[in-house]
Formats: structure tokens, sequence, C-alpha cells
């Protein structure tokens, strides 16, 4: 059973005081949050946000936030709804004076801060040190292990984003990482099961890539 989340908290009895500070806001799937001249803070009702950093080139995924999860328009990365999301949103500086009162403000903020500050040393790890092959290996090895799925013959790992989502995360495009799982699957180490679901064949194979695919340091 999973532990009661900010959303919860905030429906409860207990968190209608602070419930007050927020207002609503809907977003519309594939829909950017609107830029504000106030730093804001936000909280998932419900639905899904992938926050991201973009370029003219090229975009990259820092992380996605679901219910329950909490964040702050003050950085510089943009936040867009992957399906349709219902916000609770208030002013950075009301809530802030509000954090020492609230326990469970305090936890859900530190939660999401150390799933970021995860995944970007993650991400910066892959960049630095990882082909595109070795940045799939390793980010399936992660999927298993989020799922608790055991790294043997047979396996089968849940993709729950798709294959653009998954590029972005690891920092290249949608072809590349097409071609670099395709060259996984043509070796006998992957193989596609049902459109959703990446079945493991050689697991020392993979974990061999996702050590050994390292960028020669120049």
């Amino acid at each position: 059973m999973r532990p009661p989340s900010l959303s919860d908290f905030l429906a409860s009895e207990a968190g209608s005081a602070l419930r007050a500070r927020f207002h609503e806001q809907t977003l519309a799937n594939g829909a950017l949050l609107p830029e504000s001249e106030m730093d804001q803070v936000l909280v998932v009702k419900r639905g899904r946000l992938r926050v991201y950093l973009t370029t003219p080139e090229r975009e990259l995924s820092l992380v996605y936030l679901n219910e329950g999860d909490v964040f702050s328009t003050h950085t510089r990365a943009q936040l867009q709804a992957v399906q349709p999301t219902l916000l609770l949103m208030a002013q950075r500086a009301v809530i802030e004076r509000e954090l020492a009162h609230y326990p469970a403000l305090q936890r859900a903020v530190i939660s999401v801060l150390a799933t970021v500050l995860n995944q970007a040393i993650t991400l910066i790890e892959d960049l630095a040190f990882h082909q595109v092959r070795g940045r799939i290996a390793r980010y399936l090895l992660r999927c298993a292990d989020r799922q608790k799925v055991a790294v043997e013959p047979g396996s089968a790992i849940r993709l729950d984003l798709g294959l653009e989502e998954i590029a972005a995360l690891l920092g290249t495009t949608r072809q590349t990482a097409s071609t670099e799982l395709n060259a996984l699957m043509h070796a006998g180490i992957l193989a596609r099961e049902g459109r959703h679901h990446i079945k493991i064949c050689m697991p020392d194979r993979l974990q061999a890539c996702a050590r050994e695919n390292a960028v020669s340091a120049s």
C-alpha cells in the first residue's frame, strides 16, 4: 500500500488550511505550463508532467512528475503535460512561509528534489561516459530494478515510455535510440515481447553493454 501523497494530505481535514493557498489549473495532453511573472509551486493532483530542457536542435528530459509530486517554476526547465493533468498552484513565497508547519509538504519537496537530482546525475554520467547503446542498456537495467524484475534470460521489462520519450531522457534522438535498440535485438541480447515489453535474452551481454560502452576520453 502506497503512503499518502501530498494530494491526499491537501484533500484531508488536516491539510485544508494549506489547500486554501492553492488554486487549480488544468492542462490538456501536450500543453505547456504557461509562464508566470512570479515563481510558483505546483502539486500534481492528477495526470503527469514532463520536466525538460530545450534548444532549437534538441530536447532533454530531466524527470516525470506524477500524482502527489511537487515542483517549482523558478528553474529554467519547461513543463509539459503528457496526459490530461490537473495541478494545484500557489505562489512560491507563500508556500515557503508555510513549509516549516507541514511535514507532509517537506517530505514531498525532499522526495522530488532527490528524484530530480538522481536523474540529473544519471544523465550527466550517461552523456559523459557512455555511448547511446550503453545508455539504453543502463536504462533497461534501471527499469528492471524499479520493477523488481530479475535480470535473467526470459525476463520481460515493461516500457512505460515511448521510444521518443526514452530518447529524450537519454540525451539522444529517436532515430539513434531506435537504431541502437534494434542493434541489441539483432545481436540476440534483447527481443520485443508485445508492444510494451522488452525481453532479456542475454543478461550478461546486456550488463556488459551497460559497463563497457564508455566514451573514450580525448
